[in-house]
């Protein structure tokens, strides 16, 4: 008992030291930029459980490493995603990838994110957790998908990777969320359907092909008195090689309260299983201005953040990007947020990312809509600066696993399980 006593102190020393040390490696790189690090507690296994996973997919070409980001409109777009996963084929290029969560915006009449297409036929309803007259439905839903479809007769969805080469991100295995019975779908994608299973508490069915399918279709043939709902598709590939898996959960104009309400947080959570999650929600609270219920805010922060701990996922808690609403500067707002977040971090196990700081400071948002890294609204960013975005998150992940990897305690807990 005493000498795994001595082990997790060891490891609790080692995050601390891998995050407090971690930098960007080339911030001259992302113009204006500053070197950012990732702020950890001194205590998290969940951190120590990622590297390892890390560890098994770049160096033993083994495991599955999952990454969930939970956001706004900047995870919605989908370009923070779509450079991440260029960035992680580029740090595994031998493990394998997977699209992801793949939610029906497109029948909800909203913009879809970067890295799939979505078509659709016959009539369709839907309803958005940031839409005050839909919300109530979304909230209920028993997976929190924030999104959910409602076919009317016979109708048809299909999902296809926007990628050059879509059979990179192909799966031979998908989950569909549904709370349609057998009879009311029906597979029509590019892969024969070897066998169908329901997956635990009606949350729908998990299908197995007999090849990668690179497009995902379903046929609903459902009356509209029948209340069948959609909420979405999980890609999954089985295999015994590394594989990553990154997810974006983001819904437009999202403010904490409607992430926190969803009830079905915990059954998505157990579906996709993330090892990693990143939450960047506070720049649409941060509107209130000095009208900012920083109470409220961090009432409904550690609803959300009580769920996600629970899945035992390493979180990094993202500060606000610097924003302007209505040529009004949002700075002291974000300010108020990034403290509570930090210190929210540090009492809670997570890690905290000051982005503000890490993108130049709080008044570059002038600057960076004169380079054209950010749109004239002074809130959302242009491709190219999505683009430094994720390379701060990205670079600031990495360097941090990168300490890891160098720390002297590493070596010294290694010797203690040899000992053993």
């Amino acid at each position: 008992m005493r000498l795994e006593r001595h082990l997790i102190a060891t490891f609790m020393c080692l995050i601390y030291y891998s995050c407090v040390q971690a930098r960007t490696s080339n911030a001259h790189a992302i113009g204006d930029s500053m070197p950012s690090r990732l702020e950890c507690p001194d205590s998290s296994l969940a951190f120590n459980r990622l590297w390892v996973t890390m560890d098994s997919v770049r160096t033993n070409d083994s495991g599955e490493l999952t990454i969930l980001y939970i956001g706004g409109s900047h995870v919605q777009g989908g370009w923070i995603g779509h450079e991440m996963r260029r960035s992680l084929a580029a740090w595994a290029p031998h493990a394998g990838l997977s699209r992801g969560m793949q939610l029906p915006y497109r029948i909800a009449q909203t913009n879809t994110p970067t890295h799939f297409r979505t078509q659709m036929d016959g009539q369709w309803k839907a309803n958005r957790c940031t839409r005050a007259s839909e919300k109530e439905r979304c909230e209920a839903l028993p997976i929190a998908t924030g999104i959910v479809a409602y076919p009317s007769d016979t109708v048809s969805i299909q999902h296809v990777s926007y990628l050059p080469d879509s059979t990179r991100t192909a799966c031979s295995s998908i989950e569909i969320w549904t709370n349609a019975n057998r009879s009311q779908w029906r597979w029509t994608g590019n892969a024969t359907l070897n066998t169908c299973s329901p997956l635990p508490g009606r949350l729908g069915w998990q299908l197995e092909f007999d090849a990668p399918a690179d497009t995902l279709a379903l046929t609903f043939i459902s009356p509209q008195s029948a209340d069948v709902w959609y909420a979405g598709m999980n890609c999954r590939n089985k295999s015994t090689t590394a594989h990553i898996a990154f997810h974006e959960w983001g819904h437009n104009g999202l403010r904490i309260r409607q992430a926190a309400v969803q009830s079905g947080w915990t059954n998505l959570l157990q579906r996709i299983q993330p090892d990693l999650i990143f939450i960047g929600i506070g720049l649409n609270d941060a509107v209130d201005g000095e009208q900012l219920n920083l109470a409220n805010f961090g009432a409904h922060y550690t609803m959300l953040t009580d769920v996600l701990i629970a899945s035992g996922a390493a979180i990094v808690l993202l500060g606000n990007t610097p924003a302007t609403h209505r040529n009004v500067s949002l700075a002291d707002p974000n300010a108020s947020i990034g403290t509570w977040l930090s210190q929210h971090g540090k009492a809670n196990g997570m890690a905290y990312l000051d982005l503000t700081t890490a993108l130049g400071g709080a008044r570059i948002t002038s600057g960076w809509i004169d380079n054209e890294r950010m749109q004239t609204d002074g809130m959302h960013f242009t491709a190219g600066g999505y683009q430094t975005i994720a390379s701060i998150l990205f670079e600031a992940w990495m360097d941090a696993y990168s300490n890891a990897q160098k720390a002297p305690l590493l070596n010294r807990a290694t010797e203690v399980k040899q000992a053993q």
